[in-house]
C-alpha cells in the first residue's frame, strides 16, 4: 500500500483550495454583477439542470424523503431517487437564495474532499511526489482538444461538441465546477475501488451502496470493472498454467480456479451493493412515469473520435509508459487493463445513459500516462511538459473564462427579472404546495426552484412527453385556440395557476380576463398570474 506523507496531504489541501477557489470565481462575478432590476440564478452552465437541482433541494425541505418529478404534473408516487438533494435541502431550508449557497458550499467542501481523495487514489499507481503532483493537476485542470476543435471550427464534429465541453464523467474539472452530487459519488466510487484492491469485500460493498444512493450508474461501472479484473485474472492464471504445462509433466499441473477469496471478495462486494440499484431498475422498468423519465434522459456517447480527440495526449503518453508501469505494479495494470476493456463496452452499451458511463476512467489514464512522461520519457519530461499543459488546459480556461462572460451579462436564463421573482414570490405566498402552474418553458424551468409549485413544463428530461405538452402550451396563448381545447388542458395537467409574460400577449390577442375560466390575481411588470375557475 503505497504511503502518503503529511507534507503530501498540505500540498494536495492548498492545491484542492485553489482550483475550488478558481471554480468559485465565476459565480462570485455573476452575485457582483447582479442589480435592483435582474438576480442572479445561481448557476452559468446547464442553468435548466442547476433549477431542477434547486427545486429537489426543495422538496427536501419541505420534508420528503421520497422525490416526485417538479416538471411534471401526472399523480407520482415518491421514488427513492436524489437522496443527495433531499437531504441537502433539509439543511438549507426553503429560502431560495440560502439553498443555491448551500449547494454551492456543498460543491466546494465535496470538490476539495473529491481532489484529496484522487489524490490518494493516484498515489497508488505514482510511487514519486513530484508524478502524484502532475497526475493530480492533470485530473483536476485538464481537458482534451476540444478547445483546438472549435478553435478549427470543428466545433460540431460528427454532430456533437467536444467530449470535454460538456461529460463530467469524462472530465473532473466539470464535477468541480458544477456538480456536488457527482463530486461526492466518485469520492465514494474511487474509495470502493481502493477498498477492493486491499481484499476488503465488506467496505467496498458499502461504499459503493454509498455510491448508489447518489448515483446508482456508477455502481454498474463498478461491477464492470470488477468483473473484468476477475476475468482477466483468470485467463492470465490459466496462460501460465498452459505455460507450466510445456515446461513440466502435464499431470502434475491442476488446471486454474480463481481462489475462493477472489471470489468471496467479489460476490460480497456486489451483494452488498446491489439493493439499490436493483430497485432503480425495477423503477425505470415498472413505473410508466418513471420509464418515460428514463426515455427522455438522453445521453448518448459521441462518435468515437470525439474521445479519442479527448484522451488523445494521455493515450499517447499512456503508450509509452505503459511497460514500465506493468513492469512495476503488475497486479494494479492488470486492473487499468481490465477498466480499459470494459469502457468500450460501457459507453455503447444499449442505454439512453451511455456517456455516464465511462465514469473515472481519467484517473488510471492520468496515472498510466504521467509514467510515460515521467519514466519512460524521462530524460525529454522537461520538453515534453510543458507542450502536455498546453495541449490539454486550455479546454478548463475557456469553461472557466465562458462563466465570467455569462455572468457580465444579464440576461436570462442566468439572471431573473424582478418582475418574475416577484410572480414567484407571490405564489409561494399564496398557492398551496404542490399545485400546478401553466408557463412557457423559460419560465416553468425557474419556477420549481423559487416556488413549492410544479411546473406543468419546464425540463428537458423531467417533464414527460415534453415534446407533446410544449405544443399544448404554445397553443393556449394563442387567440386562435378554442376555450374547449384549453379548459382541457387546465383540467388534464390539474392546472391551478396560469403565468402570462408580456411576450405572450405581443405574440397574440389572447386575452385571459374575457373568459371565465381564469380570474387575474396578481401583475408586476410584465408577468401576470390567474387562477384557475373551476
Amino acid at each position: 500500500m503505497a504511503q502518503v506523507t503529511r507534507r503530501e496531504w498540505r500540498w494536495a489541501a492548498v492545491f484542492a483550495a485553489s482550483v475550488m477557489a478558481l471554480t468559485t470565481l465565476p459565480y462570485v462575478v455573476g452575485y457582483a454583477a447582479q442589480t435592483s432590476a435582474w438576480r442572479f440564478g445561481g448557476f452559468l452552465i446547464g442553468v435548466d439542470d442547476g433549477n431542477s437541482y434547486i427545486a429537489k433541494m426543495g422538496e427536501g425541505a419541505r420534508g420528503a424523503w421520497l422525490f416526485t418529478l417538479p416538471y411534471s404534473s401526472e399523480p407520482q408516487r415518491g421514488v427513492l431517487i436524489y437522496t443527495f438533494y433531499l437531504a441537502l435541502g433539509k439543511l438549507a431550508g426553503t429560502n431560495h437564495d440560502t439553498q443555491v449557497l448551500v449547494f454551492h458550499l456543498a460543491r466546494v467542501v465535496f470538490g476539495f474532499a473529491l481532489m484529496l481523495v484522487s489524490y490518494r487514489f493516484l498515489a497508488e499507481f505514482l510511487p514519486r511526489v513530484y508524478q502524484r503532483r502532475v497526475a493530480l493537476a492533470l485530473v483536476a485542470l485538464g481537458g482534451g482538444l476540444g478547445w483546438l476543435l472549435t478553435l478549427l471550427g470543428w466545433g460540431q464534429l460528427f454532430g456533437s461538441l467536444p467530449i470535454d465541453f460538456y461529460s463530467p464523467e469524462t472530465y473532473s474539472f466539470l464535477i468541480l465546477y458544477l456538480l456536488p452530487h457527482l463530486a461526492a459519488a466518485r469520492c465514494l466510487f474511487l474509495l470502493g475501488l481502493l477498498a477492493y484492491w486491499r481484499g476488503r469485500g465488506v467496505a467496498a460493498g458499502l461504499l459503493f451502496f454509498g455510491v448508489s444512493l447518489i448515483q446508482p450508474l456508477y455502481v454498474i461501472v463498478a461491477w464492470a470493472i470488477l468483473t473484468a479484473d476477475f476475468v482477466l485474472g483468470w485467463w492470465a492464471a490459466r496462460r501460465n498454467t498452459q505455460s507450466a504445462i510445456q515446461n513440466t509433466q502435464p499431470s502434475a499441473v491442476r488446471a486454474p480456479r480463481p481462489t475462493p477469496q477472489a471470489w468471496r471478495s467479489l460476490i460480497v462486494t456486489t451483494g452488498l451493493s446491489a439493493p439499490l440499484v436493483l430497485y432503480t431498475l425495477a423503477l425505470f422498468a415498472t413505473d410508466p412515469l418513471i420509464n418515460q423519465w428514463g426515455k427522455q434522459n438522453v445521453l448518448f456517447s459521441p462518435h468515437p473520435l470525439h474521445y479519442l480527440f479527448g484522451y488523445g495526449v494521455l493515450l499517447l503518453l499512456a503508450a509509452f509508459g505503459w511497460r514500465a508501469f506493468a513492469h512495476r505494479w503488475p497486479r494494479l495494470a492488470r486492473f487499468t487493463a481490465a477498466w480499459a476493456v470494459a469502457v468500450p463496452f460501457l459507453i455503447y452499451a444499449p442505454l439512453s445513459t451511455q456517456r455516464r458511463l465511462i465514469e473515472g476512467f481519467q484517473l488510471p489514464l492520468v496515472a498510466v500516462a504521467v509514467w510515460g512522461l515521467t519514466v519512460t520519457l524521462r530524460r525529454l519530461r522537461r520538453w515534453i511538459l510543458i507542450p502536455v499543459l498546453a495541449l490539454t488546459l486550455p479546454t478548463s480556461a475557456v469553461l472557466l473564462a465562458g462563466g465570467v462572460g455569462g455572468a457580465l451579462v444579464l440576461v436570462e436564463p442566468i439572471f431573473h427579472p424582478a418582475d418574475q421573482l416577484a410572480a414567484f414570490d407571490w405564489l409561494t405566498h399564496h398557492a398551496q404546495a404542490g399545485q400546478v402552474a401553466l408557463a412557457t418553458y423559460g419560465t416553468g424551468n425557474a419556477l420549481p426552484a423559487y416556488t413549492p409549485l410544479i411546473a406543468y413544463i419546464g425540463h428537458g428530461s423531467e417533464t414527460v412527453f415534453l415534446s407533446a405538452k410544449e405544443g399544448r402550451v404554445i397553443r393556449f396563448y394563442q387567440s386562435a385556440t378554442s376555450d374547449a381545447d384549453r379548459r382541457q388542458l387546465l383540467a388534464e395537467g390539474r392546472i391551478a395557476f396560469v403565468i402570462l409574460h408580456a411576450h405572450e400577449r405581443n405574440r397574440a390577442d389572447f386575452n385571459p380576463d374575457a373568459v371565465n375560466y381564469l380570474r387575474w390575481r396578481f401583475s408586476s411588470g410584465d408577468y401576470s398570474i390567474y387562477e384557475v375557475i373551476r
